[in-house]
């Protein structure tokens, strides 16, 4: 009898896996078709592949930033309701989950349509490509630039199922409507559907597979930023390796008995392997997608020499090849930031008594001098904090000394003005209330005329384009140099410099 039964239970296992097989094979092509239409009318009505792929990416790096920022917000209130578990939900708490989840509804549609608009690149053929000059590479980078999006989407949800699923109070919220802020009922529901969704796992499988065969072959691989940047958002992807471990067949044959819920699978494993899910998992990618620590993190020597030579309304250059955001920046250098200086340096120039710097009173005097703009947006942070990098550059605008200390003043006013805007995610010059990094110099410090390069549409300004003020020593002069961890001599700094830069 036992033996029948278990007879049975296979057999219907095969069935039913038998059947989610040829359902998925019949849906895959519909979607397959829909995907060619779409790309080949694109194609067909004279778009430039190269130029569609470049307005793509942008696309996807804005989302990938934006997801980052809500990965931190949520975080953050999921700590503080940690820490009070049994009082009831802040009216501002409530505010940033309903906040949270509308931005994030609305990045997740921007990124299932790329994931879904470019999952089919690899299927067209190539005598196609070389009809449209699409070469293979950019074939696999269309590729990589769907499963990057789907990853991303994966890794957005599987955070949420580990702040939020777990906690009824919290999914109940987050499930209720909320017409004040265009909210339907069970959208946390309907993203746990989604996620499970055979079809949806298949799709990002073969995309993985494929991108696995087809990377080995890329050429210029090293040279290519795009390729870097779209290999790394993959290769750091959380949901990277996890995703490709359960086979449909598994599935089908209800082998995982709790697969709507896929994301708490992989979270009790993880767990089950003593790891820490939320700084384990998600450490990273709250943060920059960071492999290491920078060579000059954590160096005493290193932060007293930087200490003891910056002075008020220096530019701090860095490097930081470890972390997924370098590949996001063109040219060599990835952020900029601005030091403030000392409460006391402060006061001998009358700004500390200015307006705009009583609310930083606090943090000024405990160091946190340096003027930046991140995903979170433009804050003050710690020369220890800033130091986690491989290279660093000094740089020190060149003033008369009869005006030095007024534009100084003046500059430093610009740059407290600043502080608690949003980070600009379209890096557009023409806009002030939000800004990046590199926006800093150029709103801050006026008396220098700053470059801008066009990109898309807008005028923007990267940290090579700071820095590039410094070719000559003038307008900008650079003052300390450290490269690749390693203090530059003074006589091989400028050359050196210039060389990173391509002049």
């Amino acid at each position: 009898m036992k033996r029948r039964r278990l007879w049975l239970s296979t057999g219907l296992s095969a069935l039913v896996a038998a059947g989610a097989y040829l359902w998925l094979d019949r849906e895959r092509t519909e979607l397959r078709h829909a995907c060619l239409d779409a790309l080949g009318a694109r194609i067909e009505a004279g778009v430039d592949p190269r130029v569609l792929f470049e307005q793509e990416l942008s696309t996807l790096q804005t989302h990938v930033e934006q997801s980052l920022v809500a990965r931190t917000e949520m975080l953050r209130v999921r700590r503080a309701l940690n820490e009070e578990a049994d009082a009831p939900v802040g009216s501002a708490q409530l505010a940033t989950l309903k906040e949270g989840m509308q931005a994030y509804l609305k990045v997740r549609a921007g990124l299932y349509r790329i994931a879904s608009a470019y999952e089919c690149a690899p299927d067209v053929s190539d005598a196609s490509l070389a009809e449209h000059g699409v070469s293979p590479e950019l074939r696999l980078k269309a590729l990589m630039l769907s499963l990057g999006a789907a990853l991303t989407l994966y890794d957005n949800y599987m955070l949420g199922v580990v702040l939020f699923e777990g906690d009824e109070r919290l999914r109940r919220i987050l499930n209720d409507p909320d017409s004040g802020f265009g909210l339907v009922a069970n959208k946390l529901e309907e993203m746990t559907l989604a996620a499970s969704s055979i079809q949806n796992r298949a799709r990002i499988r073969r995309a993985i597979e494929r991108f696995e065969a087809g990377r080995p072959s890329f050429a210029s691989a090293d040279e290519d930023s795009d390729f870097a940047y779209l290999a790394q958002l993959i290769d750091n992807s959380p949901s990277y390796n996890f995703v490709r471990k359960v086979r449909v067949g598994d599935v089908a044959a209800l082998k995982l008995q709790a697969f709507s819920r896929i994301g708490e699978d992989s979270v009790a494993e993880l767990q089950a392997g003593g790891m820490d899910v939320v700084s384990g998992l998600f450490g990273n990618t709250i943060g920059l997608y960071e492999a290491r620590k920078g060579k000059l993190y954590e160096d005493p020597e290193v932060l007293a020499k930087v200490r003891a030579t910056l002075q008020p309304l220096d530019i701090l250059l860095e490097k930081t090849p470890f972390r997924l955001s370098d590949k996001l920046i063109p040219g060599h250098f990835g952020h900029v930031a601005l030091w403030a200086g000392t409460p006391e340096e402060l006061q001998q120039l009358g700004v500390w008594s200015h307006e705009v710097a009583g609310p930083h009173h606090e943090l000024l005097a405990s160091g946190h001098g340096v003027v930046e703009a991140l995903r979170s947006g433009v804050q003050l942070s710690s020369l220890e904090h800033f130091m986690n990098v491989d290279d660093l550059v000094i740089l020190r605008p060149v003033f008369t000394p009869e005006e030095r200390e007024q534009q100084v003043r003046e500059s430093l006013v610009l740059a407290l003005r600043q502080v608690g805007k949003e980070y600009d995610f379209n890096f557009d010059v023409d806009t002030t209330d939000k800004i990046v990094c590199s926006e800093l110099a150029y709103i801050s410090i006026p008396a220098v005329a700053w470059p801008t390069d066009e990109q898309l549409g807008r005028h923007t300004i990267s940290p090579d384009n700071v820095a590039q003020m410094a070719r000559e020593n003038m307008p900008l002069q650079v003052v300390l140099f450290y490269r690749d961890g390693q203090l530059v001599d003074p006589q091989e700094q400028l050359p050196l410099f210039n060389e990173l830069l391509g002049f």
